[in-house]
Parts: structure tokens; C-alpha cells; sequence
């Protein structure tokens, strides 16, 4: 059985989160597909039509004129073009808010079940009863604190210049996603105000920063590795086959259009990838988050005494 309220250092945050994906991944990436799936395949549509219109464009003119040719498309098009920009910036926000908030739901009930099936059903009605304030986090973070986040790090960018600000900036990434995180965690789970969750999510980062941000980063450095294996290998042999296939026949129109179709597919399954592999970012985070909860509130051992009560009755 999986124990989520445990006390835990750098290696056990690695180690039961791939402990948690053996014993619960089946039953969380189905229900993700469920819940998730619908959306994500409108964004591929989608996407795969907003490239295609690119590529067609692309290659359609050549030379001089291709920046007034694709203007010219693009204002007789204007209407769909906004429609279609408008469509994928809401699915993107949905999908976001979504992706984040389903690992967070999904570890709460576990907590909450205690082994018991988690069902579809539950975590639906627990993401509609949370709609709410994820709309209003996604503002908070959105107005409040990305524009802080974002002088932040141009200033660390500036300090490049003179070397310093590299280490800072491989610091200053995990350190603020697991901020994030956390806040997110703890405004979902405890029910607390917007700026309370700001505040508890960097004490919690405090409590075991080293532990925490070296966590986070090697985390994210291993699926930025898998991820971009996945992508570039197939990017690569179709990139060789349709140079080699079309050398002796020389390059024509259908094969822009086959070479435009393939870059796209590429990047929409780049995509997907990322989807996917956000949630173990979260989960990661999330395994952070209740090992701090329990270093802090010692609820296992609250709860045994509380069954030990019970017993003797």
C-alpha cells in the first residue's frame, strides 16, 4: 500500500514517486485520458489545422513576395484566424488549469480513500466543486505574482552577463516551480486564501530547500531528456528519409506539403509529451508537499493514537 503522509529526504521524493506511478499509474493516466481526452484532441485539431494553414502559406510563394502573400492571406482570412487564436488560447488555459489541478484532486482522494478505488466519478465532481478557485488562482498567479516572477528573472538573465546569474538562474527555476506547486497543493487541499497559500508554499520551500529545489531540478532535467529522445528521433529518420527519397526525384510541392504535414505531427505529439509528462512534475511536487504536511502535523501518528482510542472502546 502506498503511504502518502510520510516523512522523506531528496533520494524518497525520487524514489516513491516512481513508487506511486507503479502502484497507482494504470488507474491515473485511464481516468486522465477520461477527463483530459476530449480537450486534447480538440487542441491537436486544432492545432494540426492552424499549422497546416502555415505551411500552405509557407510554401505556397517563395522570394520577395512571400511576406506580402502571407499578409494578404491572412487578411482575408482575419475572422477565422482570430476565431481559431481565441478557440486555442481558452483550450490552452483549460487544459493548463486541468492538467495541474488532476494530479492534486487525484492525490487528495487517495489521501482521503485509504486504498479504497478511486473512481471517475469522484474526481469529476471534485474538479467542478474546485472550478472556482482555480479560476481564481490562474488570475492570482496570472496578475499578481508572474509580473514579480518575470523582474525577477530578467534581472538574473542581466547578471549572466557577468556569470553570476547561470547558478542563480538553475536555482531560481526549480526553487519558483516548486513554490508554485506548493501553493497550488496547499490552496486546493486545505481550502486557504490566495495569499495565505503564497505564504504557506514558501514556508513549506523553506522547511527543506536544498532538498526540494535539487528534487525538482533533476526531476525535470530526466523528463526533459526522455521528452526530447522521443521527439527528436523520429524528427531526425523522417527529416533523413524525406531528403534521401527525394533526392533523385528533386523537391516539388507535394513534398513541402508532405514535409509541412510531418513537422506538424512532430510538434503535436511534442505536445502531448508534455501534457503527459507534466503530471509527473505534480505528482513529484505533490509527494514534496505531503511529506511536509506530515514533518509538521505528524497526522500518521495523530491518526494511530486516534485508532488505538478507538480500539479500547
Amino acid at each position: 500500500m502506498f503511504e502518502l503522509f510520510k516523512k522523506r529526504d531528496f533520494s524518497s521524493y525520487i524514489s516513491d514517486t516512481i513508487a506511486f506511478f507503479k502502484t497507482f499509474g494504470k488507474h491515473f493516466f485511464k481516468n486522465y485520458a477520461i477527463i483530459n481526452g476530449g480537450f486534447l484532441l480538440i487542441l491537436c485539431v486544432l492545432m494540426y489545422f492552424i499549422f497546416k494553414i502555415y505551411f500552405e502559406v509557407l510554401f505556397a510563394n517563395t522570394g520577395a513576395e512571400q511576406g506580402s502573400y502571407f499578409l494578404q492571406y491572412f487578411n482575408e482570412n482575419f475572422a477565422l484566424f482570430v476565431a481559431s487564436f481565441i478557440l486555442f488560447g481558452i483550450l490552452i488555459i483549460v487544459l493548463s488549469l486541468l492538467n495541474v489541478a488532476y494530479p492534486i484532486i487525484y492525490l487528495q482522494l487517495v489521501g482521503e480513500n485509504e486504498g479504497a478505488e478511486i473512481t471517475t466519478s469522484e474526481i469529476v465532481v471534485r474538479l467542478k466543486q474546485n472550478t472556482g478557485r482555480l479560476l481564481k488562482f490562474f488570475l492570482g498567479l496570472l496578475f499578481i505574482i508572474m509580473p514579480i516572477i518575470i523582474l525577477v528573472f530578467a534581472l538574473l538573465i542581466v547578471l549572466c552577463f557577468i556569470l553570476i546569474g547561470f547558478p542563480l538562474l538553475l536555482i531560481a527555476a526549480p526553487a519558483t516551480i516548486a513554490w508554485i506547486n506548493l501553493s497550488f497543493y496547499t490552496y486546493l487541499t486545505q481550502k486557504t486564501s490566495f495569499f495565505q497559500a503564497i505564504k504557506i508554499g514558501f514556508s513549506l520551500l523553506k522547511q527543506q530547500f536544498w532538498a526540494i529545489v535539487g528534487t525538482t531540478f533533476v526531476v525535470l532535467m530526466l523528463i526533459q531528456i526522455i521528452q526530447s529522445f522521443l521527439t527528436m528521433i523520429p524528427y531526425l529518420i523522417g527529416i533523413v528519409a524525406f531528403l534521401t527519397s527525394n533526392r533523385s526525384a528533386g523537391w516539388n510541392t507535394d513534398n513541402n506539403s508532405s514535409l509541412g504535414i510531418f513537422i506538424s505531427i512532430i510538434f503535436i505529439f511534442a505536445v502531448l509529451l508534455s501534457y503527459f509528462f507534466n503530471n509527473l512534475v505534480i505528482i513529484n511536487q505533490g509527494i514534496i508537499y505531503y511529506s511536509l504536511r506530515e514533518e509538521n502535523e505528524n497526522l500518521t501518528s495523530n491518526s494511530q493514537i486516534d485508532l488505538i482510542g478507538t480500539d479500547n472502546e
